[in-house]
């Protein structure tokens, strides 16, 4: 039976607090035994937790003199990190974000990628006015 380890944050979504975020989940990432070899699947979860991150701030909360509340669980559990970021901010369908053309710089939506890129999977749900995104990423086989 897997019991995972969960560590839970309630914050406000302000991007004032997304590096010390950032941190956090890189260091608890990279003391994972499973981890300890692959410093550049560390990279890519760092990327998504925070692309994520800044989706919520700056699209779910827009306009939004204050940002509103998140809340970030991260389970690890025996075979897989599973990083939740729940939010009250306005919804959004992912696919409707098109693949960015990464010939032309700037144009948008990289986030939403680099998620589905460096995560095994992602998976977004929007109900009674609550969205939820879960990144799941299986332990590499070292």
């Amino acid at each position: 039976m897997d019991n995972p380890l969960k560590v839970k944050i309630d914050s406000s979504a302000d991007l004032l607090l997304l590096r010390p975020l950032d941190l956090f989940v890189r260091q608890l990432v990279q003391q994972l035994p499973a981890f300890a070899n692959h410093p550049t699947e560390v990279d890519g979860i760092e990327l998504a937790f925070n692309e994520a991150y800044t989706n919520v701030s700056r699209h779910a909360y827009k306009g939004c003199d204050t940002k509103g509340p998140i809340s970030i669980q991260i389970l690890v559990h025996a075979d897989r990190l599973e990083i939740y970021l729940e939010d009250q901010g306005t919804a959004f369908d992912p696919a409707n974000v098109k693949t960015p053309n990464l010939d032309v710089p700037g144009e948008g939506g990289l986030g939403v990628w680099f998620i589905k890129r460096f995560m095994d999977q992602a998976v977004y749900s929007s109900c009674d006015g609550k969205n939820v995104l879960l990144m799941i990423k299986r332990f590499p086989n070292s």
